[in-house]
């Protein structure tokens, strides 16, 4: 699509029959949209009053509450969204509302931004990064009220950081720049999912007419249908593609300001700004942890997930879910209980830790009152693991459909406080790759209990020492990096520089090979996907093939696409996903460092 097409796409709406439905989708949350912008202005106000003492914070909190009100009041008087002959009149309107209440948030920034002061910078991009979230969810299913909206919100704050002498500031203006850039094709894509919708909705509407008369054709029926089931294969393969290219797309910021985070930690901050740093880092891993979520069920969809089968304690693993869950459930006023057990189990460890993560962490989401029990009973040759809830329960005719993926009860909301739904859909998938049972017992208002079924080990078990180690030294270290994101290249070498490390950014696999004339690497860093349809595999062999050695190398990607995972485990390099911890990553370039390279009968052999 050319740039002309996709500035019309931007600024006109569609049809009046398709905008009638994009607009009723949208009219259903915009009074919530209105008021819960004006109690976070307030809220906002407060915060600035008492952090970054901006003069004019109460008087711009009570012009933009005076907005969305004002707002609030002339949607009464528009059109109905669902009236087709007038509905054009009503998304012009709205969308102009959307442009006021951006301007509102963007003056928000322009206001506060204090380019010496990394604290106003963090809040200011903090409370924008919310609410533009917010902006998403509410007016994702008509992209030109989607840019309008963004666009005023995000580009005063952008031009004010971009057009800063200070690195830091302008570093962060390159931030909200890619921000804006993701955010613009994720909405983009989110439109045309709900666009799909409503035409697959349409046409539904006409299949059922030409069911209707034609229920004495059965050959005629027989064929419609296989339409249809066609139809439902590609939509879910739609949604497979969209989850995969919004997984990878909102990665790539998320992974450099978890780089730019960790880098700032060192930069000497004083008490204050440590805490508002801990707290954009928690935000940022809250975040991380809802990807790497549908990362997990991204590896069992594509059916990458290889059991390690050995024999192991259950006793440490327990204990270690204790130390985890326990404050989880105790914020809840709930009591976590765990019995002692002496059992040696024979399966892969790391999956049955993830099973059970996912089990109490359910449990703890769906109980608000009693207690949660983690424990194991053995049974012959065969042990069963069980966790105990006194939670709402789950009807029996849902024992079955709780386990597919998205699927969530007492949540028609939509609360992510209570998980995305993919939670028991990743415990199956695990249980499954490992050819193992799970099962269900609730009673409604009673409580539930999951049990896994696990052979007990018929050998005998050898814990390993474990030695304690300080933080990997890597001073000295020479890392070719291989990243087509500039951001991620600078956030990524100013990490890799508080360690001690020289590093060598390259944005292709070419300029790679043109560095490797004056630099020899002692570990290659690849992302997965990068420009022109290369891959940081294919970057990896050309680097190796013209050192002639296998040098040391690992591949960092934020796709969740099945096929592409199953093409990057399938070549043995260590795979690191986005966003990447930073204590993650030092410890595997230490690894890197001081192991051997793989064997010449390795992928790139």
């Amino acid at each position: 699509m050319s740039v002309r097409a996709l500035l019309t796409r931007a600024w006109r709406f569609d049809s009046p029959r398709v905008l009638s439905a994009q607009m009723t989708l949208l009219d259903r949350n915009l009074p919530y949209a209105f008021v819960i912008s004006a109690l976070v202005a307030l809220l906002t106000a407060w915060i600035g009053s008492r952090t970054v003492h901006v003069a004019g914070t109460w008087a711009w909190a009570g012009a933009t509450m005076a907005m969305t009100l004002l707002c609030l009041s002339v949607r009464h008087a528009l059109p109905r969204p669902s009236d087709v002959a007038r509905v054009a009149v009503y998304a012009h309107v709205v969308r102009l509302m959307a442009v006021i209440l951006g301007l509102c948030w963007g003056a928000m920034g322009v206001l506060w931004l204090d380019k010496a002061n990394p604290m106003s910078i963090a809040i200011v991009l903090g409370i924008s990064a919310g609410m533009n979230s917010g902006g998403l969810a509410v007016f994702a299913p008509s992209w030109p009220v989607a840019i309008g909206y963004w666009v005023a919100s995000i580009v005063p704050v952008m031009t004010v950081l971009l057009r800063s002498s200070d690195e830091f500031s302008f570093m962060m203006g390159l931030a909200v720049a890619l921000y804006l850039l993701a955010m613009t094709v994720f909405s983009y894509f989110a439109a045309q999912g709900a666009l799909k919708a409503i035409e697959l909705g349409f046409e539904n509407e006409g299949l059922v007419r030409r069911l209707r008369d034609q229920t004495q054709r059965a050959l005629e029926a027989r064929q419609v249908a296989e339409v249809a089931l066609a139809e439902a294969e590609e939509a879910n393969r739609a949604k497979t593609v969209f989850l995969a290219s919004a997984s990878h797309d909102l990665r790539q910021p998320l992974h450099a300001m978890g780089l730019f985070l960790n880098a700032l930690a060192r930069a000497g901050l004083n008490e204050r700004q440590q805490q508002l740093l801990q707290q954009a880092q928690a935000s940022a891993s809250a975040t991380g942890e809802m990807l790497n979520t549908l990362m997990d069920f991204s590896k069992v969809d594509a059916g990458v997930v290889k059991p390690q089968m050995q024999p192991f304690a259950l006793q440490p693993m327990f204990r270690k879910l204790e130390r985890e869950m326990a404050p989880l459930a105790e914020e809840k006023g709930l009591a976590f209980r765990m019995r002692d057990t002496s059992v040696i189990l024979h399966a892969d460890p790391a999956l049955v830790e993830m099973i059970l993560r996912n089990l109490v962490l359910n449990a703890i989401r769906y109980t608000e009152r009693g207690a949660l029990l983690l424990a194991c009973r053995r049974r012959g040759a065969r042990a069963w693991l069980e966790v105990w809830d006194t939670g709402v329960g789950i009807p029996a005719d849902q024992h079955e459909a709780i386990f597919r993926e998205f699927h969530q009860l007492g949540n028609p909301e939509r609360d992510r406080r209570k998980g995305l739904g993919l939670g028991l859909a990743i415990v199956q998938g695990l249980a499954r790759a490992m050819s193992v049972d799970i099962s269900l017992q609730s009673r409604p208002g009673r409580g539930s209990v999951f049990r896994l079924a696990l052979p007990v080990s018929k050998s005998p078990w050898h814990p390993a020492d474990v030695v304690a180690t300080d933080e990997p030294d890597l001073s000295g270290l020479r890392v070719l990096l291989i990243d087509d994101d500039e951001t991620v290249r600078a956030a990524m070498c100013d990490l890799l520089a508080t360690w001690g490390c020289w590093c060598e950014p390259a944005a292709s696999d070419a300029e790679a090979l043109r560095i490797l004339d004056r630099f020899e690497p002692d570990v290659v860093l690849a992302d997965y996907r990068l420009r022109s349809h290369r891959t940081g595999l294919q970057a990896v062999q050309a680097v190796r093939e013209r050192m002639g050695r296998m040098v040391p190398s690992a591949i960092i990607t934020g796709d969740t696409a099945p096929e592409r995972l199953r093409e990057a485990h399938a070549s043995g390099l260590p795979l690191l996903h986005k966003p990447v911890p930073a204590d993650c990553l030092q410890s595997m370039l230490f690894s890197l460092w001081r192991e051997a390279a793989p064997p010449a009968s390795s992928a790139f052999a």
